[in-house]
């Protein structure tokens, strides 16, 4: 009987762990639709205390969920359960996504600023590395500065990690190598009058590639999440001129739900009364920028991501 599985598994001196992953993709509509969010409480919440009421303890599961799915499922004893688990949190920092870069540059046969001694074994070499040695490592690759070291430019590898990162503070490693790709592919085919002897990658390549880094990541979100696919719909469906940002709450047709979805996924963020849109959302929306350059890195300091 299934009752009685523990307890032969208990008998057998076995041990089994269940791994569940791609919930998004089994429970497309969870955010509104209330059977999937009971499912979902049910798999999130009453089995793992089921599985820790049991006298043998030879089952176990392990759960990979996104935020919007526990914040959409789990609406009781949320900051609890949020808290128990924040250890376990899969989030990329700073220092890995520049740790990643600079295996990629590594792989690409681009020399990096290194000691001669970490030459000899370039994993181990990364691996050991601090954040402000991986950003002096990576200077050949895109340089100090997107200019000159004197300007007033952005630092490259600031810049690049709050480009591509939502107001979360969250970056996903296939938009990172999806620039360093984009990007290099457009140095190649730079201009003289934006080329640069002393890197690889150079910053109007760096500037240029957002754009369709920014277009292909919402094409996969709308593959992967349904509720925020929905909202997309609505801001690529505006007409060009209410395609500004900072936008104000009264110019634009959202819910209160559809704003609240975008806060929550990191899109947007508030800046007094004028909403802002991420960069890596904003120009694959169709978003036009109301004056100015945008202002990435100020935005990422206010949305905390520690830049």
């Amino acid at each position: 009987k299934g009752r009685d599985f523990h307890k032969y598994i208990a008998e057998k001196k076995q041990k089994i762990v269940a791994v569940i992953d791609g919930l998004e993709d089994l429970f497309q509509e969870f955010a509104q639709n209330d059977d999937q969010q009971t499912a979902l409480r049910a798999l999130l919440q009453e089995v793992p205390q089921w599985l820790e009421q049991q006298p043998f303890r030879c089952l176990g599961i392990i759960i990979f969920v996104r935020q919007d799915i526990l914040t959409a499922s789990v609406r009781q004893n949320y900051g609890q359960m949020k808290s128990r688990y924040q250890p376990y949190t899969l989030k990329w920092n700073e220092e890995s996504v520049l740790r990643l870069v600079a295996w990629v540059a590594d792989k690409a046969k681009i020399p990096l600023k290194l000691e001669s001694a970490a030459l000899q074994d370039m994993n181990a070499a990364l691996q050991d590395m601090n954040e402000a040695e991986l950003t002096e490592a990576l200077t050949p690759l895109w340089g100090q500065k997107l200019g000159s070291d004197r300007s007033r430019q952005a630092r490259s590898a600031q810049f690049v990690i709050a480009a591509l990162s939502d107001y979360n503070g969250q970056i996903q490693s296939r938009d990172v190598v999806r620039l360093l790709n984009i990007a290099a592919a457009k140095s190649i085919s730079i201009d003289d009058k934006n080329y640069w002897q002393d890197r690889v990658l150079v910053p109007k390549a760096i500037r240029d590639s957002l754009a369709d880094c920014s277009k292909e990541k919402i094409e996969e979100i709308k593959l992967e999440n349904e509720p925020l696919r929905t909202v997309f719909n609505k801001l690529r469906e505006l007409p060009k001129v209410q395609k500004k940002s900072p936008f104000q709450l009264e110019s634009i047709s959202l819910s209160a739900e559809d704003i609240s979805l975008l806060k929550q996924n990191g899109v947007i963020i508030a800046d007094g009364d004028d909403y802002y849109i991420s960069e890596i959302f904003r120009l694959g929306l169709g978003f036009s920028q109301n004056v100015g350059r945008p202002k990435i890195m100020a935005l990422a300091r206010r949305a905390g991501q520690g830049i």
